[in-house]
């Protein structure tokens, strides 16, 4: 009877607790860290639209290509974009992993977050792939460095991962 009491008792606490305090114990982001990062995304998408014709924003968030056609483009293309943003080719990244602070389809979005991003580890850096623009803050040669990076990396911009690239 004690056991189940206690069994009862303690999934009422963990209900009523909720899954916040799981959720920081796991050093994953609570829901007032996901309600701050909406905020920031509507403040940048509203930023974008502030300064971007609606049409030029419609023909953006249509547009898809895929994977080979984007790598292809970038490769062959280092040259700066119509809005002067300057792409690293995906063959120049001579790392295996690198630490992402966001993903975008258009320019000016992957502007902004350069300048957002800047002092964080290494000097932010844009590539192009599957169809999206990423924008990095740093590269490393084994998972445990880019862990212990993405670390750090989480105290100023905790929406940030790790990608690997593919050879």
């Amino acid at each position: 009877m004690d056991k189940r009491l206690l069994a009862v008792l303690a999934l009422v606490i963990a209900l009523a607790s909720g899954c916040d305090w799981i959720r920081a114990k796991l050093d994953m982001p609570t829901s007032e860290d996901i309600a701050k990062k909406k905020e920031l995304i509507a403040l940048k998408e509203a930023a974008v639209k502030a300064s971007v014709p609606s049409d030029t924003l419609k023909a953006d968030s249509l547009q898809m290509a895929d994977t080979t056609a984007v790598t292809s483009i970038a490769e062959a293309n280092p040259e700066p974009s119509a809005s002067g943003l300057a792409l690293t080719p995906r063959s120049s990244l001579d790392k295996t992993y690198y630490i992402i602070v966001g993903a975008f389809k258009t320019d000016e979005l992957v502007s902004l977050s350069l300048k957002e991003n800047e002092g964080i580890l290494d000097t932010p850096f844009a590539f192009a792939g599957n169809g999206l623009k990423y924008v990095a803050i740093g590269g490393y040669n084994t998972l445990e460095e880019a862990r212990r990076a993405l670390y750090e990396a989480h105290k100023k911009a905790p929406e940030a991962w790790v990608w690997k690239k593919n050879n």
